[in-house]
Parts: C-alpha cells; sequence; structure tokens
C-alpha cells in the first residue's frame, strides 16, 4: 500500500476513534447532573403553605413547589438539574411522575416544579449542587370556607374603635378560621397583613404582635396591631393616616374581609 494509502486509512480509523469518544461522552454527560455553579442559591415557595384535608385528619392534600435557582448575583439560572426530597408524603413532577430525588430542570425563569401529596406537615428539600433550600408545609384538618376577622374592643388595652387618636393605641384583632358549617376549625395558622396603609405623602407602616397566631380550639387566633415608631411624624400634627387589615392563610389563601382604620392624633 502507497503511502497515501495508509495515510487515508489512519485518518479514517481516527475519524472513528473520535466520533466513538464524542458519543461516549455525550453520553456520559448526560448522566451527570447540571448543578448550580458555586454560590448559587435556592428558593422555595409553595400554593399553598397550609394543606386543608378536605376529608378530615388522615386524608391527604396538595401543594405545587417551586424551587427557584439563582446564581450568586441573583439571576434566575435555567437547565440546572434540581433535586426534591420530602419529610413525609409523595413527590410528583409535572407530568405526574414519581419526582423524589430525581433531576427537575429548571426553565427559563430559574424555576423547577413538584407536586407533593401528604397527610401531615411535611419540609420538602432541593438541592442542586452545594445550594440547597427547605420549605414547611402544615396541614390542617377540615373544609376551610372563610376567615372572618373583627376589632376586638373588650381586651384589656385595646382601641374601642378603629381610630388611632395615640401613636401607643393597640388595634385588638381576632380571626376565626370557619369551615362550610360556620364551625370554628382549630390548629390553622393565620397570618395578619396590612395593605393600603397610606397618609398624604405616600405609604406609612405598623406593627402586628404577634404577625401569625394558630386558632384554638374553636377556630381563632389574635393579634394586635401598632402603628411603628415615625407615627408622629407621619401620623400627628393633623395628618391623616388609613389603613387595612387582613387575615390570611400563611400561603395568602382565603383572604378576610377588611378591618380599616384611620387616626386622629393631634
Amino acid at each position: 500500500m502507497s503511502k497515501t494509502g495508509h495515510l487515508r486509512t489512519l485518518a479514517t480509523a481516527l475519524a472513528v476513534m473520535l466520533a466513538v469518544f464524542a458519543s461516549a461522552l455525550s453520553w456520559s454527560c448526560r448522566g451527570q447532573d447540571q448543578i448550580a455553579p458555586e454560590g448559587s442559591t435556592i428558593d422555595l415557595a409553595a400554593n399553598p403553605t397550609t394543606i386543608v384535608l378536605l376529608g378530615g385528619a388522615g386524608t391527604s392534600g396538595s401543594s405545587d413547589i417551586v424551587a427557584t435557582v439563582s446564581s450568586a448575583v441573583g439571576a434566575p439560572l435555567k437547565d440546572q438539574d434540581v433535586r426534591f426530597t420530602a419529610s413525609a408524603g409523595s413527590l410528583f413532577t409535572p407530568s405526574g411522575d414519581p419526582g423524589a430525588n430525581i433531576p427537575i430542570r429548571t426553565d427559563d425563569l430559574g424555576n423547577a416544579h413538584v407536586t407533593l401529596v401528604t397527610t401531615k406537615t411535611t419540609t420538602v428539600t432541593a438541592r442542586s449542587g452545594k445550594a440547597s433550600g427547605t420549605i414547611t408545609l402544615d396541614t390542617v384538618a377540615g373544609n376551610i370556607s372563610s376567615i372572618l376577622l373583627e376589632q376586638d374592643t373588650t381586651s384589656a388595652g385595646c382601641m374601642t374603635d378603629l381610630t388611632f387618636r395615640n401613636c401607643s393605641d393597640s388595634l385588638c384583632l381576632v380571626a376565626q378560621v370557619l369551615d362550610n358549617e360556620s364551625l370554628g376549625i382549630p390548629g390553622v395558622v393565620v397570618k395578619f397583613n396590612l395593605q393600603n396603609a397610606e397618609n398624604s405623602k405616600g405609604a406609612i407602616n405598623g406593627v402586628f404582635t404577634p404577625t401569625q397566631a394558630t386558632t384554638n380550639a374553636d377556630g381563632f387566633a389574635r393579634s394586635s396591631f401598632r402603628l411603628n415608631s415615625s407615627c408622629p411624624d407621619d401620623c400627628g400634627g393633623g395628618e391623616t393616616c388609613t389603613g387595612e387589615i387582613v387575615a390570611t392563610l400563611q400561603g395568602g389563601g382565603f383572604p378576610s374581609n377588611v378591618v380599616q382604620f384611620d387616626t386622629d392624633i393631634p
């Protein structure tokens, strides 16, 4: 065989070897997670964060879980593999396949999704490389119909109406979580929220004590609200402040009626 023939044969063999190597490398990469780079973070959110067990204790409920993978500078990262685990219950992919501890790739927004089905309080953990995040979801037995929010005017130290006349006044609140038979549901975590709070110059703030509370045997949860430390400047001297308070589940579900306040502080 001529020298030219040997070179052609060698070139052909080399091309075949390179093709085989490339194929093997491709299959190898497919078998590995695409993990988030160093310094990345994972934030977990759920809807709802309180799972209602409609059939009562022992039955199951579900929640949609989303893990957002972000870079060290806060930019969402697409095409990263996230693995989810749960302390109880079962996890499923958006297509309905088992989703526990398998790689689920983030979308263009940096989000990876699973659905949790559980009968009890559960902690879900998401990991990608060294980045991880956790979220705990509560369960409550009963068919929640609504949350009723009222002012408490009878307890000691509470305002008797909805007008603040001093920066140290306390607006006392009582929320009741009701089922579809108007009976109180115990063991539900209720969050108290301030909205549309403002004066003529812009937004104002205040403080809830506590910001969330668990309903008692009759379905009641209590909190109090006070204007913050900038009250004399924001709401005194003839300046009128107004605001609204609502009570919801932790994830924002079942918003109550609105309790609206104003001020008349010298």
